[in-house]
């Protein structure tokens, strides 16, 4: 008889879990990262950070991901401890990122500065975590948003993510890239530099700092006041807004490069984006899906067979 057992993992833990599992994937449904198989269950991995493990034997691939709950708790507490109580009432940084699970879509990261006095406003706005809203009302909140706060966005085109991807570097090195560089242009664009730069947490803050210090040109690292906290929506309206800005700068350059190519290019990387992808294909060549589309996926392989 088939179990279940499901587990909710940091970015970081999903990243490693894509890896591990990449040449057992079978399938990427909608709102997943992947589908894998294994000799004792099936691995649904989603891109909210759920993973499914289901079959005739899921603890033997759940165990190895599972966090001892004590470990766990300490990790909570001493993340959270950084930051004061009362930090969803201070001014500060903000940073997410979208796109990481997108085939066809772009990389994008934004770094949003929410001063004090703003707070309020954006919380009264309806400013939260944009996967929690549908599209058109991140773009019009967005528009709302863009004036008020000092933000910089940092979009990636597929093309220089797959030069990045040879030459080396990973998903999450990219984004500590773009991050760092990100927060660079927005801290000097301000008068004074915050007493709170918050990251959403994709990658662990040691690991994070090691990407950035192997690049070939070293940047400057910004790393003062830097925390690196889970669900971060959740504790600073900043990064909420962040989320916002990175979405809608998403969906501005899809709709733009549908429009370019008269080719309604699909978000995600579930089964829509395979048959799109075989019609895109057929439509302008192997060499075309190449600039356009993160080539390392699993998609590209049951595109091109």
């Amino acid at each position: 008889m088939a179990s279940t057992i499901t587990l909710t993992v940091s970015q970081q833990m999903l990243e490693k879990m894509y890896q591990h599992y990449t040449n057992q994937i079978i399938k990427v449904p909608n709102h997943t990262l992947f589908q894998a198989k294994t000799t004792h269950c099936t691995i649904t991995a989603y891109l909210s950070k759920k993973v499914v493990f289901q079959g005739k034997a899921p603890e033997v691939e759940a165990q190895k991901w599972q966090t001892p709950p004590q470990a766990a708790t300490t990790k909570a507490k001493t993340s959270s401890s950084k930051l004061p109580a009362n930090i969803a009432s201070l001014s500060a940084i903000g940073c997410d990122e979208v796109g990481t699970g997108d085939y066809f879509g772009p990389l994008v990261v934004c770094c949003a500065y929410v001063p004090e006095e703003l707070i309020s406003k954006l919380q009264a706005m309806g400013i939260k975590d944009s996967k929690a809203l549908k599209d058109p009302e991140i773009c019009h909140l967005a528009e709302q948003i863009e004036p008020l706060i000092a933000h910089q966005v940092l979009i990636l085109p597929n093309e220089k993510y797959n030069t990045m991807i040879d030459r080396g570097m990973n998903a999450n090195s990219i984004k500590a890239f773009l991050h760092n560089q990100a927060l660079i242009k927005l801290t000097t664009s301000l008068p004074h530099y915050p007493s709170y730069l918050i990251m959403d947490e994709f990658v662990n803050e040691r690991k994070y700092f090691d990407y950035l210090k192997a690049l070939p040109k070293q940047p400057t690292i910004i790393k003062e006041n830097l925390h690196f906290i889970q669900k971060g929506e959740s504790v600073h309206v900043a990064v909420a807004a962040a989320s916002i800005l990175a979405r809608a700068s998403f969906v501005k350059y899809m709709n733009i490069m549908s429009k370019k190519l008269n080719f309604d290019l699909p978000k995600g990387a579930g089964n829509p984006v395979d048959v799109a992808g075989r019609r895109f294909v057929q439509q302008f060549g192997p060499e075309k899906l190449n600039e356009l589309t993160k080539w390392h996926f699993a998609n590209t392989n049951k595109i091109l067979k």
